[in-house]
């Protein structure tokens, strides 16, 4: 490159740089948060193992926003618990997978993910940590989370939440809410419930649960229905008016997160009860069409 020329590429580029930085900012009123909703995992993985997983390149590459230790996993290196950001907020986290939410997919584009380190997974488990899930003969040991870890993922939550103050009590969710039938983290163990106390996520109302009680209990809603009330809280169902693998999937993942003392995929009085509760109480107006 002559001098010449290289003089006028110089030029360019450093022009091109003042103008970027002398840029005058004012703030529009007209914007929001690109985060919508938070997603909770849990690891399957000891401390170790799942900083090496979700922190390094490999054939199936995977990261979340923040990673939060267990007190005693002996792989964690430090006697307090921290709290491990992964992912800058503003970036993409790889954590979401194949995903679906209330008429959105890809969902890492939209979405802060959480990793709890718990060793929950589905292989063949003593039975009295086990759950049988959707008739397919899978065994799942989940363990309890511990109070420690769920009062720092509290402390987590409220301050992406203070950050991000648009996300919906109903999009604060579990990789199983997103991906029926695929997962089922973070687990009928995860105490959604504590975390609805603690102004964190959606919940229903128990009275409103038992008056759904009563009326169901004596004729429960048909298949069609049930499909539309899912849709509408969030989950991917299509209203095929058939009893269906995608119904069950669906069904599941929601008694994972609301009815979790049996997760069978099935209707019954007490889910739909609960299922109506929440639409009464974050869709009322779309509860009007069902």
């Amino acid at each position: 490159m002559n001098l010449r020329l290289y003089c006028l590429v110089m030029m360019v580029s450093l022009t091109g740089c003042i103008t970027g930085s002398n840029a005058t900012f004012i703030e529009s009123e007209n914007q929001n948060s690109r985060v919508r909703m938070i997603v909770i995992h849990y690891t399957s993985e000891n401390f170790a193992d799942s900083l090496e997983l979700l922190t390094k390149r490999s054939s199936n590459p995977v990261s979340a926003h923040y990673l939060l230790p267990e007190s005693n996993d002996s792989s964690y290196p430090h006697g307090k618990l921290k709290t491990y950001q992964l992912v800058d907020e503003n970036r993409r986290a790889w954590h979401a997978g194949q995903s679906f939410w209330r008429g959105k997919s890809g969902l890492n584009d939209q979405s802060i993910g959480i990793e709890v380190v718990n060793l929950g997974r589905c292989l063949q488990q003593k039975k009295s940590d086990a759950y049988k899930l959707l008739g397919r003969n899978i065994l799942c040991s989940f363990p309890k989370y511990a109070d420690d870890q769920i009062d720092q993922l509290i402390v987590l939550i409220k301050q992406i939440l203070s950050r991000h103050p648009d996300i919906d009590p109903t999009n604060v969710v579990g990789h199983s809410d997103i991906a029926p039938g695929r997962k089922v983290d973070p687990g009928p163990r995860f105490p959604w419930q504590r975390l609805h106390q603690a102004g964190i996520g959606a919940w229903y109302d128990e009275t409103v649960a038992t008056n759904f009680l009563s009326h169901f209990s004596t004729e429960l809603p048909t298949v069609e229905t049930v499909q539309k009330a899912l849709s509408i809280y969030g989950y991917r169902v299509e209203a095929t008016t058939v009893w269906d693998d995608q119904t069950r999937a669906a069904l599941e993942a929601f008694q994972l997160h609301f009815r979790s003392h049996r997760v069978d995929g099935e209707i019954d009085a007490e889910t739909a009860a609960i299922l109506f509760a929440l639409l009464s109480r974050y869709r009322a107006d779309q509860l009007q069409t069902l």
